[in-house]
Formats: structure tokens, sequence, C-alpha cells
């Protein structure tokens, strides 16, 4: 088999890529055995601006998260939200239904 200059077949090309994935791979594991990462207490602690901070005071409250993005959808919500039900296959089906509208308004836009 014989290759011009500069050209790399498909199949050496991938070959390559798999070796040196199983190379990274293995130094990565001996690695890991050598010196297995073991954080001290000091470096697990929360740390805010020179003083130490209690975890549940670092908690995002969840609940207030998203409270201005439901607010500027809101007309938007009430008419969707009917129509969770909370069964997963439904939600898949939403997650569809919304990228496909984000493609078709990049679609329109960049016409």
């Amino acid at each position: 088999m014989e290759l011009g200059s500069g050209f790399w077949g498909p199949l050496i090309a991938t070959a390559a890529m798999l070796l040196g994935a199983a190379v990274a791979g293995l130094i990565l594991v001996a690695a890991r055995r050598i010196n297995a990462p073991k954080p001290s207490a000091s470096k697990l602690a929360s740390y805010g601006c020179g003083e130490e901070v209690k975890p549940e005071e670092v908690q995002i409250d969840s609940e207030h998260f998203y409270s201005p993005i439901r607010r500027a959808f809101k007309p938007f919500y009430r008419y969707v939200q009917p129509a969770h039900t909370g069964v997963l296959t439904h939600y898949l089906v939403w997650v569809l239904v919304g990228l496909f509208l984000i493609m078709l308004a990049v679609v329109i836009i960049l016409r």
C-alpha cells in the first residue's frame, strides 16, 4: 500500500487515534494508582473572602434561582404548563419540540 506525501488513509488515522487514546488511558490509570487523590479537610471546606462558610450557607436556593426566567416567560408557561404530565417520554418530546423551534428560528433568522 503506497500513500502519497501528505495523505493519511482513514484506517491509519483511526488506528493512530485509538492507539493514542489507549496510551493516554494507561498513563492516567497508572498515575492514579501511584498517587491517589485524597483531599484534606481544609481542601473540602467552603471558603468565602477569608471566612469559612458552612455548607448549608453556600447552597443556592433553587426555588428562586429561575424566578426571573419564569417571570419573563410567564405567558408562555401558562399556555404550555397544562400539557406537562411528568412522564419522562413526554418530557423528551417537549425537549425535541423545543429544539425544533429553536432550529427553525435560527434558519429563519439566517435567511
